[in-house]
């Protein structure tokens, strides 16, 4: 495979982005460590936000996007190394580069699929958005949009989808 320049800037950037904060963090959780229940792994910037409002509804600049425990134990059961549907996400620097993903999103969509693992201020579920940064394949983000008082948006799953060869 053949990159440009901006490809090899763009996957330097990555290599680069692993935030030492969360990488302890989810290595504690995977140890079974869970004085934390969870860690903000970035606030909302506004151009992504402007863009999940216009899919949503929800106001959600500044949010806080957290990262918990369950959050990394599904990761890790569908993705990790023994993962169940594939291992993209066996390393923990990939995981501690989920906020360097939010930050310089490519894409973010919304697909009107909700959870009820997150309710709303008005008590429904949440919207599921799906936020993507192109890499050496898709990274891919998905969170529930929690527009409640506490501003925050809460990550459901990641996973990279490679580029097929």
């Amino acid at each position: 495979m053949i990159y440009s320049k901006g490809d090899i800037k763009k996957m330097e950037e990555y290599e680069a982005a692993v935030d030492p904060e969360v990488s302890d963090f989810v290595r504690g959780v995977l140890q079974g460590d869970d004085k934390l229940s969870y860690i903000t792994v970035a606030f909302m910037p506004k151009p992504a936000s402007i863009i999940i409002e216009r899919l949503t509804g929800k106001k959600v600049e500044g949010s806080r996007v957290i990262l918990d425990i369950n959050a990394i134990k599904h990761i890790n059961n569908r993705h990790g190394a023994q993962g169940k549907q594939d291992h993209s996400m066996k390393s923990i620097d990939d995981l501690a580069r989920i906020g360097y993903v939010i930050m310089n999103f490519d894409e973010i969509t919304y697909e009107g699929i909700t959870t009820t693992g997150y309710l709303d201020e008005k008590g429904d579920p949440s919207p599921m958005i799906r936020i993507a940064k192109r890499i050496d394949g898709i990274y891919y983000v998905v969170g529930a949009v929690n527009s409640s008082k506490k501003k925050r948006i809460y990550i459901v799953t990641a996973y990279i989808a490679r580029k097929r060869e």
